[in-house]
């Protein structure tokens, strides 16, 4: 027969519960704030692209516009319009990875059409910047989903435009090793430092080295992730004297 409890066990139980409560009460309190501040990313990652998107749109739409206004508003638009469908489709496959739905298409990919197409796609965004593009003439052909690469690296170049002044200069480049093929994006602007690496491919992560860029925090989480699915790796390579700036760089196996 339980024996009844102290006025000092009841006190214990009760602050316990109280204890408890609150910080049950926290936990909710931080997965709001949370959720408050993704929105908030997300809202101002989506406007980002549809505010060039309507703004050439109805530039365009006017009559009598010159041919050269018509391409430049119509490369921009498309661009901006990539640039919303990559955002979108971190979102799902943000979703994709935590419910272990994520997968690849994969068929013959050749490496240096990606690397030219992906660096055509951005190039309006970033008409003040320089893009320097070193591949082989040669195509370097494997099995990987090519949908899910021009994601990525468009995500490391756009990436690369955010964190770099306007008239410097951004590198990609890809190479064939034994048994892979390498690709790298390099942007002269400040250096990472060490102690952040830990945070770069973290979801919904920003580091606080530039308050001025706003984002998501998936860029470089889904990048990382798709190019892990496909049996590579994804990561920031050590700032060099010869070459200051950043250098993210990833290797896909050729099987």
């Amino acid at each position: 027969m339980d024996h009844e409890k102290s006025p000092d066990e009841l006190i214990a139980a009760l602050k316990q519960q109280v204890d408890e409560l609150t910080e049950s009460k926290l936990h909710l309190q931080e997965q709001l704030a949370r959720k408050e501040q993704f929105t908030a990313m997300i809202a101002h990652e989506l406007r980002s692209p549809l505010t060039p998107i309507i703004n050439y749109a109805r530039i365009v739409a006017r009559p009598n516009q010159k041919r050269e206004t018509i391409e430049r508003g119509t490369n921009i638009i498309i661009s901006q319009a990539w640039r919303l469908s990559r955002l979108v489709s971190d979102l799902l496959d943000s979703s994709r990875l935590t419910s272990g739905t994520f997968t690849l298409v994969c068929s013959s990919c050749d490496v240096v059409k990606l690397v030219k197409e992906s660096v055509e796609q951005l190039r309006p965004i970033a008409p003040y910047h320089k893009f320097v593009v070193e591949v082989p003439d040669s195509p370097m052909i494997g099995n990987w989903d090519y949908g899910r690469l021009q994601q990525a690296l468009g995500n490391l170049i756009d990436n690369a435009i955010k964190y770099s002044l306007e008239d410097s200069i951004i590198t990609i480049r890809a190479w064939l090793m034994p048994g892979k093929v390498c690709i790298s994006v390099h942007n002269e602007g400040q250096s990472i430092p060490l102690a952040d690496v830990d945070q770069l491919f973290r979801p919904y992560s920003r580091l606080a080295s530039d308050p001025r860029q706003k984002g998501s925090g998936l860029g470089l989480y889904i990048a990382k992730s798709i190019i892990a699915a496909h049996g590579g790796n994804l990561q920031l390579e050590p700032a060099t004297v010869e070459e200051q700036g950043t250098t993210f760089s990833f290797d896909l196996p050729l099987i």
